[in-house]
Parts: structure tokens; C-alpha cells; sequence
């Protein structure tokens, strides 16, 4: 699995707001040179003022220090931008790229084990990039628009912000976090900012087949 170097892949997606910035959730590196990807439901319709937030560590093995606040971003440009499937796809002015090869959610099996990557607090402005491992619950067809797209159910509690998590399995890149499933009607009560009825043990992950429709 490439770990060692995956600070360098996922990070924060944040808008700037004056001198300061606010997390949003998470974006990653694509094996396209200058592009980046997070759900599109992350930026929230707003695509003014976005940017990555660099992190100061060489290896996901480090201490992360919560404390640093000064932090360069580097401003992002949606170049495409698809609400049904729920992907954003984002440019920037260099040319890094991916070596985690897209793929797609096909060749997995439930039950299987896949690695993401993502910040689940960054929403409260908590940075810390967090490895959690998954079990693959379940394959399923989720309609859209009259559109049926291709998703798993990950064993996993997912956090909001980890909305644009890459899906990581046998060094590939499957999948993205989209977040946990939300009956319908559901949203009439609000816990401190979260939706009682998205708190259980699953959440969902579109194939990144898509992801690489756009690039």
C-alpha cells in the first residue's frame, strides 16, 4: 500500500475567508498532473475562494501537531462539476500528480477490507489526517436522476468531513467517500450540527470509475 507517501495526496479542502480559511472536507490528488478531487457536496455550491491546506508532515507516521494554525494554502479552480454522481473536479497551478492509479469498485468483493484516508473533524476545524480501515458490507445500485451508479456500503462511521475521502484497495484508487445514508424525511432534528438518523455503522462510497470519466 503506498502510505509513505499519502500527506502528499489527500488533504483539506478549505475556503479562504480573508486572512483565514475555513476546513471543508477532504480532496485528493489525481493521477492527472494538477488536479485534485472531492465530493460536490463539500464545496456546497460555492465555488469561489477554494484551496488546499498543506500539512507539515513527511510521512502519515508523524505527530500531528494540532496547535499550528499558520498554515500556505494553494487556491483551487472547479474545472468539473457533476451534482449527480458527486464528484467535483478541481485544478490547481502545479503539476503534482497521483501514483494511485484509478480504478473501480468491479474487482472488490463484500467483505474485503479497503484503506481510506481523510480528515473526519475537519469541519470543526480539527486537521489531523486518519487512516481507518473498512470491511466492504455491501454492492449496491443507487439511482439518481434516472441514472443508477455504482456504490459500496463501508462498515465504518463516517464524519462530514470526511466527504471526498479517497477509497483505497490493493494500491488503487476504487472509490470516494460520499457519506453516510440519509433516509428520506429525515432531518427534522439537529444534534450539535448532526443529523441523529445518519448516526449507524455504514456509510457509502461511490467507484471511482466515474472520477476517471472526468479527468
Amino acid at each position: 500500500m503506498i502510505f509513505s507517501d499519502i500527506s502528499k495526496i489527500v488533504f483539506p479542502i478549505a475556503r479562504i475567508e480573508g486572512h483565514n480559511f475555513s476546513l471543508l472536507g477532504t480532496v485528493f490528488l489525481s493521477e492527472k498532473p494538477g488536479y485534485f478531487v472531492s465530493a460536490a457536496h463539500v464545496i456546497a455550491g460555492n465555488e469561489k475562494k477554494l484551496a488546499i491546506v498543506l500539512n507539515d508532515m513527511e510521512t502519515i507516521q508523524e505527530f500531528q501537531d494540532t496547535s499550528i494554525n499558520n498554515r500556505k494554502c494553494f487556491p483551487l479552480e472547479v474545472a468539473e462539476f457533476d451534482p449527480i454522481h458527486d464528484i467535483c473536479v478541481l485544478k490547481s497551478s502545479g503539476s503534482a500528480s497521483s501514483r494511485l492509479i484509478t480504478s473501480s469498485l468491479d474487482s472488490i468483493k463484500v467483505g474485503e477490507e479497503v484503506v481510506l484516508f481523510g480528515y473526519p473533524h475537519c469541519n470543526y476545524g480539527r486537521m489531523v489526517l486518519t487512516q481507518q480501515n473498512a470491511n466492504v458490507g455491501a454492492k449496491v445500485l443507487i439511482e439518481r436522476a434516472g441514472i443508477k451508479m455504482k456504490n459500496i456500503v463501508l462498515n465504518i462511521q463516517s464524519r462530514p468531513g470526511q466527504s471526498g475521502s479517497p477509497i483505497i484497495y490493493n494500491n488503487m484508487l476504487v472509490g470516494m467517500l460520499i457519506g453516510s445514508y440519509v433516509p428520506k424525511g429525515a432531518g427534522g432534528i439537529s444534534l450539535g450540527g448532526i443529523d441523529p438518523m445518519t448516526l449507524h455503522q455504514t456509510t457509502h462510497a461511490i467507484s471511482a470509475e466515474y472520477i476517471k470519466e472526468m479527468l
